[in-house]
């Protein structure tokens, strides 16, 4: 059976500023009240926001506008930022490194994330899944692909279609 959104999404737009990540954690904490992944989504959120100033177009004078969803069982997070030609991926582990590891925590701890490039940014997302569902197979490509459930409604949402 699929899954049945029980809240609106919750949107907001941050400028492009280091200062604006503790805000985005607020938000994100607000946005979901006592929900059983609150820490690993303030941490995800963290991350994702992170990532947008350092390695895109965002940093300084643009945007990142972070997407909150929430259903009975599972969340979907989004962070659109203002773009980049690099594609995200996981660092490869560096216990010696002191930054590289965001990416990698998302495909830890996310129950399945993913991203997708259009003329107006870039969107990554996560799922995080609680009371026993396993874990789904990941999703490939981008964001508005045919997915299951639920998250394919928030999907669609996020992509404007």
């Amino acid at each position: 059976m699929p899954e049945t959104l029980i809240t609106r999404p919750r949107r907001r737009v941050f400028p492009g500023r280091a200062d604006q990540i503790a805000h985005a954690r607020d938000f994100t904490r607000r946005a979901l009240g006592a929900c059983p992944v609150l820490d690993e989504a303030v941490l995800l959120v963290s991350e994702l926001t992170t990532n947008a100033l350092e390695h895109t177009a965002t940093g300084g004078a643009g945007s990142f506008q972070v997407t909150v969803y929430q259903g009975e069982a599972a969340l979907l997070i989004a962070v659109k930022d203002d773009g980049s030609d690099k594609i995200p991926l996981p660092s490869p582990a560096d216990a010696l490194a002191e930054d590289g590891r965001g990416l990698g925590l998302v495909e830890l701890i996310a129950s399945r994330w993913g991203h997708c490039t259009d003329e107006h940014g870039r969107t990554v997302w996560f799922e995080l899944r609680w009371n026993g569902l396993n874990r789904p197979e990941p999703w490939h490509g981008c964001m508005g692909e045919a997915v299951d459930g639920w998250a394919s409604r928030m999907i669609a949402d996020l992509s404007g279609s």
